[in-house]
């Protein structure tokens, strides 16, 4: 049975890395595995430096060279979070100023994935805790920027989103509309399972993640419409952050051995990943 991760982060500087995160996760069975950039400060940068986010990005990408080098399929999803946002306003950015940096951080993702050193950009979007209005509208332009400029480069994107059910369904779904998104390329990280079947609905990819509890086993009572991820976040401080892709791997051969699913349908699962990440299938990536 083939398992595909389909957002995990990997960190040298604070956890194991990336070889040894490829390597644990395909002796448990993993097959493919997608690696998303850091916070730029997980790697020691600075929030608004532009080399910082240059190096970000190199980062990402080596993290997938190293699973393809253990023999996993493997791509980058390079880009900078919205807590990146939230921190330069509060260090006294101007809202302009913010956005033209992040439009550029988008810019530079898209000439990753035009030179085909990644696969989309991640993870973009909103800050999952309380902010004021104005981050909320400063993050939706940036948001529908990089929906747009996904559509030019054909790039996936990772949305990293607060989680209020089918508002936040719809809200991205209607900035998707607005900037013409490819269908099945806008991908709800950590999506609730109750609101996948109406994130499917309306083109979106939603991404349910398997160590939330209780939430990979509400969303096996779903059609299999949806992907699964780890989120691990490869940080020794935090050995309890969200489960490492291994865990995912035999949490998903745990179901099946308790007849909780079949594994044709996990195999559909990793069907669905399989078709977002054509690109892998197809070159060098």
């Amino acid at each position: 049975m083939r398992v595909f991760d389909n957002h995990a982060h990997a960190n040298e500087l604070t956890g194991l890395g990336a070889v040894e995160v490829a390597r644990r996760f395909k002796r448990a069975g993993g097959a493919g595995i997608i690696f998303v950039s850091l916070l730029t400060w997980s790697i020691g940068g600075a929030p608004g430096d532009r080399g910082w986010v240059e190096k970000l990005y190199e980062h990402t990408v080596k993290n997938s060279e190293a699973a393809r080098g253990q023999g996993l399929i493997s791509g980058a999803v390079v880009g900078v979070h919205p807590a990146e946002c939230v921190k330069l306003r509060e260090s006294g950015w101007g809202e302009e100023e913010v956005e033209a940096f992040m439009r550029w951080t988008v810019d530079l993702a898209a000439r990753y994935v035009a030179e085909g050193r990644a696969v989309g950009f991640g993870e973009y979007g909103r800050p999952h805790w309380d902010v004021g209005p104005d981050v909320v509208a400063l993050c939706n332009r940036v948001l529908e920027y990089v929906v747009a400029r996904a559509r030019d480069v054909g790039a996936v994107v990772h949305l990293h989103l607060e989680r209020r059910g089918e508002e936040t369904v719809r809200s991205v779904a209607e900035i998707a509309r607005r900037a013409n998104a490819r269908p099945g390329t806008v991908v709800m990280h950590h999506v609730e399972p109750r609101v996948a079947p109406l994130a499917k609905e309306l083109g979106l990819v939603p991404s349910v993640p398997v160590g939330r509890r209780g939430e990979f086993e509400e969303a096996l009572g779903l059609e299999p419409i949806y992907v699964v991820e780890s989120d691990y976040i490869d940080d020794n401080r935090r050995p309890g952050a969200v489960i490492p892709p291994w865990s995912l791997a035999n949490k998903i051969r745990r179901a099946v051995e308790r007849g909780l699913a079949s594994e044709s349908y996990f195999d559909q699962i990793y069907r669905n990943t399989e078709s977002l990440y054509d690109v892998l299938l197809h070159s060098s990536v």
